[in-house]
């Protein structure tokens, strides 16, 4: 059998508090474009065909993991696909759940994919990389309640507009960070934290939430707006930073034309662009195309994309 497992963006978290009896919680969409492909066959010895030496390690590591707590057999694993690792796509999570799904599969447990995630560590400060990886589409959760291990609670999963349409920016040369570099970087920050509470959470529910089901495109992009800013000033102090300075020059670009609906997703490098249709897609990616060549910005690519109302997708298909 072969699953198919898709990337997100992470648009950012609605309260960083952890005094408060409920924290976290975050935006996410599932994309198109880029997804895990792996499939996984019985086998008289453990296999794992991969290029990926990071990969291999981590498949191995989940197998073992499984196979200490559950009754599994050996199995060959090919990793057909992947998703760039660290650049804000959700790799960790959506790989992980994917081998976990996998192996729970092939030998018929019983283990649901919440129960997958917590097993294998995921899901601790976001559940947007697990609600993508279970049915797609535009997700919001409210957080973890203080003091459980809970997946955070999802509020809502939303039909994402399909003529709304992505540019994704991803800059070769930006940082990457990640595992315990993320967690001293949270750290930090709430070290320094100041409580965004009553303005995220009026921004989601009289701008986002309206906007993208009543398609209201321009209130959904300034709500979006307004959210990045705010992480901006969390994580870097400045509500116009971010971790890729050719993609902050291309954002302030927009800034000037007036546009809205753009950011990082989680810590970067990769950036986001909402547009209003295929149109307004084109006629922007041409423009900063120009903008880059004149500025000279190298390193920084532009894909269009879609946002995914699907989840994962298995099939039977034998290796």
């Amino acid at each position: 059998m072969k699953l198919f497992s898709p990337a997100r963006i992470h648009l950012g978290f609605l309260e960083l508090d952890q005094t408060l009896p409920r924290f976290f919680g975050s935006l996410g969409l599932t994309v198109s474009n880029f997804c895990f492909e792996v499939h996984i066959s019985k086998s008289k010895n453990l296999s794992i065909v991969t290029e990926h030496k990071k990969l291999k390690k981590k498949t191995l590591e989940i197998f073992l993991k499984f196979k200490k707590k559950y009754n599994v057999n050996f199995c060959k694993i090919k990793i057909k696909k992947i998703i760039p690792s660290h650049v804000g796509l959700g790799s960790g999570t959506q790989f992980c759940l994917t081998i976990g799904y996998l192996i729970s599969k092939i030998n018929n447990l019983d283990i649901s994919i919440d129960e997958i995630a917590l097993f294998l560590n995921r899901g601790n400060r976001s559940g947007i990389g697990v609600q993508s990886f279970k049915q797609g589409g535009f997700t919001i959760d409210i957080g973890k309640k203080k003091g459980t291990n809970n997946i955070p609670l999802k509020l809502m999963n939303i039909k994402w507009p399909q003529d709304w349409k992505i540019i994704l920016l991803f800059d070769l040369k930006g940082e990457n960070i990640f595992g315990e570099n993320e967690i001293n970087k949270f750290e930090e920050v709430n070290k320094r934290y100041k409580s965004k509470f009553n303005y995220n959470y009026s921004t989601l529910f009289l701008k986002i939430l309206p906007g993208i089901m009543e398609k209201d495109f321009k209130s959904f992009a300034e709500g979006i707006q307004l959210i990045q800013s705010n992480m901006s000033e969390i994580f870097y102090k400045n509500s116009k930073k971010f971790s890729s300075k050719n993609i902050s020059y291309i954002f302030d670009y927009l800034r000037n034309k007036k546009i809205t609906g753009f950011g990082q997703s989680s810590w970067g490098p990769t950036g986001f662009i909402f547009c209003e249709n295929s149109k307004k897609r084109n006629q922007l990616l041409n423009s900063i195309e120009k903008y880059i060549t004149l500025k000279k910005l190298n390193g920084v690519n532009l894909v269009k994309i879609n946002g995914r109302n699907k989840g994962k997708f298995l099939t039977k298909d034998n290796l």
